[in-house]
């Protein structure tokens, strides 16, 4: 397949990369600071140095004629208001409406479950974990993430949008758990490397698109 990642030096967009150029895929990395990128990886991806994140004019020719486009940006700033993965979904619905509109790439969108207590939750966590204890702590962020799925749903370009909890920084666990539509029971976190797979796997089925799905260890 052909993939564009953004957010590709991140944690999780860094595994993303790495894991789908072992794959065999063709794979475009959108950065700021190609030199963040690990530095046996630069070879065997294409790499697009940009500081115009936010120019959908710019951007467009990343995306076009890909597969999918799959954006890992997200903020690590839990305090202050944000509105980076809004104006990255804005941007890219944007750009790949203009490249292929609903026949074009299929936009993989990461976002976090703590914004979406629901069927799947234990009553615990449904009732009181995620609207009394996270929703007040992870406000900014779950605010953040909640506009930029409502602009990816009404962008009328193919989507699926991949929830997960907390990240961590731990060994792959070799696996993962997954639902579609629904929230995966006791999906409280997922190594990063784990993440990555479930992100790579959404973005090279299809039968995925317009979906959201559920990932956790």
């Amino acid at each position: 397949m052909r993939l564009t990642v953004f957010g590709a030096t991140g944690g999780t967009g860094s595994q993303i990369v790495r894991q789908a150029a072992d794959a065999g895929h063709e794979v475009t990395a959108v950065v700021r600071d190609a030199s963040r990128l690990p530095a046996d990886l630069r070879d065997r991806i294409g790499i697009v140095e940009t500081s115009a994140l936010h120019d959908a004019g710019a951007v467009g020719t990343t995306v076009a004629g890909r597969d999918a486009v799959i954006s890992a940006i997200g903020t690590r700033d839990l305090k202050d208001p944000t509105s980076v993965c809004t104006d990255t979904a804005r941007v890219l619905t944007t750009a790949i409406g203009a490249t292929g509109g609903p026949e074009g790439p299929r936009l993989v969108l990461a976002s976090n479950t703590a914004m979406a207590p629901g069927p799947g939750d234990d009553p615990l966590t449904r009732f009181v974990v995620k609207p009394v204890v996270l929703a007040p702590l992870l406000r900014h962020m779950i605010e953040d993430m909640r506009r930029a799925e409502q602009l990816v749903r009404a962008s009328g370009v193919p989507w699926t949008i991949v929830r997960a909890g907390r990240l961590t920084d731990r060994r792959s666990k070799g696996g993962y758990r997954r639902a579609v539509d629904r929230n995966v029971l006791g999906g409280f976190q997922i190594t990063r490397t784990d993440f990555a797979t479930a992100l790579l796997n959404t973005a090279t089925d299809p039968a995925t698109t317009d979906h959201v799905i559920s990932v956790a260890n």
